[in-house]
């Protein structure tokens, strides 16, 4: 029973996180951009929204769906990790996240990286991934990340970008800080030395579903800092 309720739980996060935007066919954009919030980010500062060498034209509409939200001074803070790979290898990227310790329980998170790289798959007939869990996440009930490399949103095509996504939930313990996640990006053979290729964030929602980052209040305040504090990262060619 207890495994059911953990398969109907991790569902629901799947779908209220956004992972069914990532399975499905894409259907044809509306010209009103505003049903649909996509905000990408290579570096994050601590401003009240995310900023870098790569962020969203639609950045604005985050600032909307969290208007009504009141600014904490502190808070919960994702980061991407710098790492380095030579040609034709597979580099490690971790997603790690700060000042959320015993305080989250649920999160859906796009990670975005250039589309010459490529995602290692665990099964490439569902699009999983491979990854390696960390401290942040011991204990929890599930995990699932998955690539995202078709019917991708316009402005990942105009940027060309792909992303792969993570959700994982907890039932019985709390989410920690530190490592959540390691995963696994192969560059080009021929990836030319001091080649920066730059990972960012990507968070996206809409009418059907969201991106989350959940504490165990559902506090939006909460949630809000946490998509406004990210910090992309880095795989340099060596």
């Amino acid at each position: 029973m207890k495994h059911k309720f953990t398969a109907a739980v991790m569902a629901a996060a799947m779908a209220a996180a956004g992972l069914t935007g990532c399975m499905e066919k894409k259907q044809p954009s509306s010209s009103n951009k505003s049903t649909e919030t996509a905000v990408t980010t290579s570096a994050a500062g601590n401003d009240s929204t995310p900023n870098g060498e790569f962020v969203s034209e639609s950045i604005e509409l985050i600032k909307l769906k969290y208007a009504d939200v009141p600014d904490l001074t502190s808070g919960p803070e994702f980061k991407i990790s710098d790492t380095y790979a030579k040609p034709g290898e597979i580099a490690k990227v971790t997603v790690s996240v700060n000042g959320a310790k015993d305080k989250w329980n649920t999160c859906g998170i796009h990670v975005t990286y250039p589309e010459v790289l490529e995602c290692q798959l665990e099964n490439a007939e569902n699009n999983s991934i491979k990854y390696e869990l960390g401290d942040a996440v011991a204990g929890n009930s599930a995990f699932i990340a998955m690539d995202w490399r078709e019917n991708l949103d316009e402005e990942l095509v105009r940027e060309h970008q792909c992303s792969f996504f993570f959700t994982t939930v907890f039932m019985d313990t709390k989410g920690g800080d530190g490592d959540i996640a390691t995963f696994f990006l192969k560059v080009p053979d021929d990836a030319k030395i001091g080649t920066v290729y730059k990972l960012g964030f990507y968070y996206k929602s809409d009418e059907n579903a969201s991106d989350m980052f959940r504490d165990l209040e559902v506090d939006l305040a909460f949630e809000k800092y946490a998509f406004t504090h990210m910090t992309g990262g880095t795989i340099t060619v060596r």
